[in-house]
């Protein structure tokens, strides 16, 4: 590039001036001037920077603390632990009633809750009815007494048959429900309460009856499913709807 431009000055018969006298030194002086000029300007922007970095850092180190933020305050809510249940009387014990067990007011406050009868809660005897029976009809109580240690309820109907044994076979039909509507019999320890059974005399159907000795009754407490035979000899028909027998609701007493 440089021989080209020298030939092209060689063919333009161009003549390079020479500088004046004293024109280096001043050129040079400038130059330096330049360049110190340019040194004093970046030493002041550094100087600036760090005077601005100085400041915010010291206003920075000296703001004061944000303000504390209140607490949170818990909302109530459902707690975990148990609450007051209920209570309801001990199913266990005595009641007030007498001796001979107490039929519960219906629609009544009571103040021992009772569970019901069990058939091993109880000893089921047969006797005749007070007064016996009427013309032509013949009477027997059931009576079931309490042998637990704990007081139970008995409400409804027994179920009853007449068999011919303790494991014996059933003998006619099973009794048909009568009387009025039950009540519900609290028994404590040692109380019994009584169901009435009644049936026709046997002699009253001589054609059909076709009689027979029963050795007593199985009977089924209220709202079980095992029974209990209950010894009691009598001459029952065996025809199977004739002379039918009649079971009430169990009451409270077993002296009439």
């Amino acid at each position: 590039m440089t021989d080209r431009f020298e030939t092209w000055l060689d063919e333009q018969q161009v003549e390079l001036l020479a500088p004046p006298p004293g024109a280096y030194p001043s050129i040079a002086r400038s130059a330096r001037r330049r360049r110190a000029g340019r040194a004093v300007a970046g030493v002041a922007a550094a100087t600036l920077a760090v005077a601005v970095a100085a400041g915010a850092v010291h206003q920075f180190m000296n703001a004061a603390p944000p303000p504390d933020l209140p607490a949170a305050t818990p909302t109530a809510g459902p707690t975990a632990g148990p609450t007051e249940a209920p209570t309801t009387a001990s199913t266990d014990g005595p009641t007030a009633a007498g001796s001979t067990g107490a039929a519960a007011p219906a629609g009544s406050a009571t103040t021992q809750v009772t569970g019901r009868c069990r058939a091993g809660d109880l000893r089921v005897t047969a006797r005749i009815a007070p007064g016996g029976g009427a013309a032509g009809g013949v009477y027997t109580w059931l009576v079931f007494t309490n042998t637990s240690g704990r007081t139970c309820s008995l409400y409804g109907f027994p179920g009853v048959s007449y068999v011919t044994g303790a494991s014996g076979t059933q003998i006619n039909e099973p009794a048909t429900r009568e009387g009025t509507a039950p009540v519900r019999v609290d028994l404590a320890p040692g109380q019994g309460a009584h169901a009435q059974v009644r049936t026709g005399q046997s002699s009253a159907y001589p054609d059909t009856c076709h009689p027979v000795e029963a050795a007593g009754y199985r009977v089924y407490v209220p709202d079980e499913t095992a029974s209990v035979f209950v010894p009691w000899r009598s001459t029952v028909c065996s025809t199977d709807g004739v002379n039918g027998m009649l079971i009430g609701p169990v009451y409270p007493g077993t002296n009439g």
